[in-house]
């Protein structure tokens, strides 16, 4: 299990712009209103479900506060996020097996920065990823077959889609529109990946979604849902250990999600 302690860990926070932490710091530290027990409850009975490493991360039903409910979306998120970036560090690796050269390529390494990237945010708000190892489906195979792989990224992408739609949902009823906004901002960025695995897949039409499937009730749901998709059950032959990179590419912007100001929208969190 990763800490803040781990080397990878703290490599990754290392490299975030002092910018980024200020940027993103009151989105936990601003928050003081009790959450309701009923909804804790509701949360942790869900999390249960998940019989996997990330049910560890279930926010006990006393507790109280929407900072600890927080910390387990976060862990959740980084602990996600940590499987992309090792996901897609893998493609990299066996990008010649996969058949994946110049732009395609290009693709790629942006989009293992951008997981970077959103796994440095999740950390810097107290995200503690549950593991840091992980299977695949199709095991080995998935950085062996061109096919594979795509299918897989593809059906990683719809999870992850799926999830932050529940994010979101759950932030709303907890009356934090800034956390939930956050939600549509990695929603966005999440979507343009599963769009670019679909333009290297060579699909028609490229873009085929006209809404986004509701697959989750709840982001505690997360657990479970990639448990039973093969990303969690590491073992002898598909086990995929997870490496920080860098959260910098080329061309890759717009690299924070932006300021929490209370002047422009007292309402978000606090009275100014």
């Amino acid at each position: 299990m990763f800490t803040q302690d781990n080397p990878e860990v703290r490599q990754a926070l290392e490299e975030v712009p002092s910018e980024a932490l200020a940027a993103t710091t009151d989105l936990m530290t601003s928050f003081s209103p009790p959450l309701s027990r009923r909804w804790l409850l509701r949360g942790a009975v869900a999390g249960a479900t998940g019989a996997s490493a990330l049910t560890a991360l279930a926010v006990p039903a006393e507790a109280t506060s929407i900072s600890a409910t927080l910390i387990e979306f976060f862990s959740i998120l980084a602990t996600g996020e940590e499987l992309f970036v090792t996901f897609y560090s893998n493609a990299i690796k066996n990008h010649v097996q996969l058949g994946l050269y110049g732009d395609e390529l290009n693709a790629l390494k942006a989009i293992r920065a951008e997981e970077q990237l959103h796994l440095n945010l999740a950390l810097s708000q107290g995200g503690v990823p549950a593991t840091s190892q992980f299977s695949m489906p199709h095991g080995q195979q998935t950085f062996e077959n061109r096919s594979l792989f795509l299918q897989t990224q593809q059906l990683g992408e719809e999870l992850t889609s799926g999830a932050l739609l529940a994010w979101i949902k759950d932030t709303a009823s907890m009356g934090l529109p800034r956390i939930a906004e956050l939600g549509g901002q990695l929603m966005q960025v999440e979507g343009g990946h599963r769009v670019m695995g679909r333009v290297i897949m060579g699909e028609d039409p490229i873009p085929n979604w006209g809404f986004a499937p509701v697959v989750l009730d709840h982001f505690t749901d997360v657990p479970a849902a990639v448990k039973a998709a093969g990303f969690l059950s590491p073992g002898p032959g598909n086990i995929f250990d997870f490496h920080a990179v860098s959260p910098s590419f080329p061309g890759v912007i717009n690299t924070t999600p932006g300021t929490v100001s209370c002047g422009s929208s007292p309402q978000l969190y606090r009275t100014c």
